[in-house]
């Protein structure tokens, strides 16, 4: 076998590390870009808080900022330009960060000097930018790149205001840039030598995952090669074999494969070493069977006597059929009249059921009615309920009637003779409603009779209801009992058939049994015949055996052929 030049693990792994290396360029690029922003972020979020802390510094003199007749910076009424400049010149010592304070756009306080001169750059004056945007705008201004006494500068700037709210100034607070540069630069070469660290740590782990996968595929190519060529007793080592990976299932697979075919070629040679065997035997077993023949043949003669002996039996037994079928006659003609007493039967229980199925709709119609009365009297007892209900309002207006022509004849009374005839139009009212109270209490009487014949007619209604819902209960009971009496008579006549069918059927049967026995007589005799025809037969099957011991010494040799071909097998020994 041809063996590549390089290794397809090899190759793998020399793809998974140029992966590796360009992930690590491209983690490390993306990391740098990422941690310079961070570095700028927190450059000026520190910025920011030097302004601040200069700011509150600032707050130490009260009153607001001004410049007094000699052009010196004022805090209400306190020059401070010395006192502020030692305090910043200490703070920018400590913290390495450069401080101005301007009034208006005009340094008056600051740690900045002129790379030129290498004095303070007090009295200059800040860029437009800055003015436009801090003194004009009042907003804070962060500017990543400014040139100041020639040098880059990372500055924040942070308005002074005044207690009316006005800008009369700005706080600077800012880094070299080249200080900048030179922090973003160390954290990239940190993090490129981490970078380097883990991919010369990767590379070591993958070439030495390499050579351990070269090892194990080696040893399974190595086997392989060796049941390639017919050698069975290859082995693989155990540590490979116990390996809990992928290789460790593809070198188990490779033993695997290595003990079945030492199993199928040993069962293989075992297998031709019995097939030559059972040629052997075979060859005996035909002649044996040839001599069986001919034991055969003289038991042939043997039936053919045996032959004479069963046509007696034959008939005797044609005999005793025409006998039973008698019996079957008989069977026949009693089926017959049970199955004319069940038909008589299924009809009237049919009557039956169509008796009551007249009644219950009877009863059904029966109930209707009684529902349509007991709704009736319900409708009659609401319509007494509402006379009973008008004639209590009658009452009510009666009484109020009464009392209205009460106090009518008072009026009228009071009235002296204007009153007369209005006075007797009151007592007129009063007995009209006097009568209209005597009629609404007779009414009410009436009601009240009519509402308690309506409850007890109601009373006997539901009794009735419920004597008829029992009765309708037992007679779809007595239904359902008589359709399971229809049901039972329909199976009975089903079976009565069905025992009359096979009646029947056994009286063809018998016609067939005796034809049969006659066939068998018929037969017994020609069996006797037929001893000469068989006694030809065996001699041509002697012939066959003959043959089948030719055969059985070409399998023979077949088996050794066999035996040949797998000695190009070497079993492992154990």
């Amino acid at each position: 076998m041809k063996k590549s030049k390089f290794s397809f693990i090899g190759k793998l792994c020399g793809a998974a590390l140029l992966m590796l290396i360009a992930m690590s360029i491209i983690i490390t690029a993306v990391g740098v870009s990422m941690v310079e922003k961070a570095y700028y972020d927190s450059f000026a979020e520190e910025l920011h808080i030097s302004a601040l802390q200069v700011s509150e510094m600032a707050g130490q003199w009260q009153g607001d900022w001004s410049l007094n007749s000699d052009n010196d910076l004022m805090k209400g009424d306190v020059a401070i330009h010395d006192i502020f400049q030692n305090q910043l010149d200490s703070l920018s010592e400590k913290t390495g960060i450069s401080y101005t304070v301007f009034f208006q756009n005009v340094r008056k306080i600051t740690t900045l000097t002129d790379s030129d001169t290498g004095l303070r750059m007090e009295g200059t004056t800040a860029s437009e930018a800055v003015t436009s945007t801090v003194i004009s705008g009042g907003s804070e201004y962060l500017s990543t790149d400014l040139e100041i006494g020639g040098n880059s500068w990372y500055a924040y700037y942070l308005p002074i205001r005044n207690s009316d709210g006005s800008v009369v100034g700005m706080i600077f607070a800012g880094r070299s840039t080249d200080d900048v540069a030179a922090s973003i630069a160390s954290a990239a070469r940190r993090m490129s030598i981490i970078s380097g660290i883990i991919l010369l740590a990767s590379f070591a782990i993958g070439l030495t995952m390499l050579l351990v996968s070269k090892r194990i595929v080696k040893d399974v190519v190595n086997g392989l090669e060796k049941l390639g060529k017919g050698d069975l007793s290859a082995s693989f080592e155990e540590k490979n074999i116990n390996r809990k990976d992928e290789f460790g299932d593809i070198v188990r697979s490779a033993d695997t494969l290595k003990n079945k075919l030492n199993e199928v070629i040993s069962a293989t040679l075992n297998l031709s070493g019995e097939v030559t065997k059972s040629g052997d035997n075979l060859s005996t077993s035909a002649q044996t069977a040839s001599h069986v023949s001919s034991q055969v043949a003289e038991a042939v003669g043997d039936i053919s006597k045996g032959a004479v002996s069963q046509a007696e039996s034959v008939e005797t037994s044609a005999s005793n059929t025409n006998e039973m079928g008698d019996s079957i006659d008989e069977i026949g003609v009693s089926v017959e009249d049970l199955s004319s007493a069940t038909t008589q039967m299924l009809t009237a229980a049919k009557r039956t059921v169509e008796a009551l199925d007249g009644l219950m709709e009877q009863n059904k119609t029966v109930m209707a009615s009684m529902m349509d009365i007991d709704a009736q009297i319900k409708a009659t007892n609401n319509a007494v309920k509402k006379i009973a209900d008008a004639s209590h309002s009658i009452t009510e207006i009666s009484s109020q009637t009464n009392l209205l022509s009460l106090n009518a004849s008072i009026e009228a009374a009071r009235a002296g003779d204007y009153g007369k005839g209005f006075g007797v139009v009151a007592n007129e009212i009063g007995l009209l409603a006097q009568q209209s109270s005597t009629a609404a209490t007779t009414i009410n009487e009436i009601v009240e009779d009519l509402v308690t014949d309506s409850t007890k007619s109601m009373e006997i209604i539901e009794e009735l209801n419920a004597a008829f819902n029992e009765q309708s209960s037992q007679l779809t009971s007595t239904k359902s009992d008589m359709d399971g009496v229809v049901t039972g008579v329909n199976s009975v006549e089903q079976n009565t058939q069905t025992i009359s069918d096979k009646v029947n059927m056994l009286n063809s049967s018998k016609a067939q049994l005796i034809d049969l026995i006659a066939e068998l007589s018929a037969i017994s005799q020609q069996n006797a015949a037929s001893t000469e025809e068989t006694n030809a037969s065996m001699e041509e099957l002697n012939a066959t055996f003959a043959l089948i011991s030719n055969s059985a010494s070409d399998l023979k040799d077949l088996a050794d052929s066999l035996n040949q071909k797998m000695n190009f097998f070497q079993l492992a020994t154990e």
